[in-house]
């Protein structure tokens, strides 16, 4: 309320998650208006931590920075993504060190680390806060565009080892059979027995147990030859 009249709320996250702010330190006011942030104070303090690790030269810090990135990319992606995240993770700090190197102390030291903790409290990309947006943005730059059960997929037409895995789930109708076709080489498990039938070409037909007019043998695993070609039917 303003001079008795209401005051529209842009944003109900500003009620449920208010931000703290430091007004006075020892009872004397801060001649900031508004106060400091203390989010703006850990993003100082955080910056400035950062500065001394990578401007000290150590090999420490890019090993670390790796190990940490290859973990993140590992665990959004596979194990390419976490190779590309560990090594854009060791020569980002190698370059970050040289240039801070390069820099006077009071700009390396202060400037920056104001610079960088007012740009994460102040900005918001798309209506977030700075490090949500830069996690958002680098797992769907590092997510495949396929996934199969939560694994990555190479794209369309790229041709798969032959100890490459896929892994298939049933939908909410359950555990059916679903129209596919399958070439070898390889091998193809079923979770429960299949009734296969060989047609005159050489390819394979599989279906449920009891839709073939005579019975068939029953099997939880097909193995495919080399251009041979698996037909499921439901």
């Amino acid at each position: 309320m303003t001079d008795g009249r209401p005051d529209g709320v842009r944003s109900y996250q500003r009620i449920f998650s208010p931000e703290r702010r430091i007004h006075q330190v020892e009872g004397r006011p801060l001649p900031v208006p508004g106060g400091v942030p203390l989010r703006w104070l850990g993003w100082f303090a955080g910056s400035l931590v950062a500065v001394l690790a990578l401007g000290s030269g150590s090999l420490i810090v890019p090993a670390v920075a790796a190990a940490a990135a290859g973990a993140g990319g590992l665990a959004i992606a596979d194990r390419t993504a976490g190779l590309l995240a560990a090594a854009a993770a060791t020569a980002g700090t190698l370059v970050a060190g040289v240039i801070l190197g390069a820099l006077d102390w009071p700009i390396r030291l202060v400037v920056l680390p104001i610079a960088v903790a007012t740009a994460a409290t102040q900005a918001t990309p798309d209506g977030r806060r700075p490090e949500r947006f830069a996690l958002s943005w680098l797992g769907l730059r590092l997510a495949p565009t396929r996934r199969s059960l939560g694994r990555g997929l190479p794209s369309a037409g790229t041709r798969r080892a032959l100890d490459t895995r896929l892994w298939i789930a049933h939908d909410a109708s359950g555990l059916r059979l679903r129209h596919a076709r399958v070439t070898g080489p390889g091998a193809v498990h079923f979770t429960s027995p299949v009734a296969v039938r060989r047609r005159l070409g050489g390819g394979l037909v599989v279906r449920e147990p009891g839709r073939f007019p005579r019975r068939r043998k029953l099997s939880n695993r097909v193995a495919l030859r080399a251009g041979q070609t698996l037909e499921v039917r439901p």
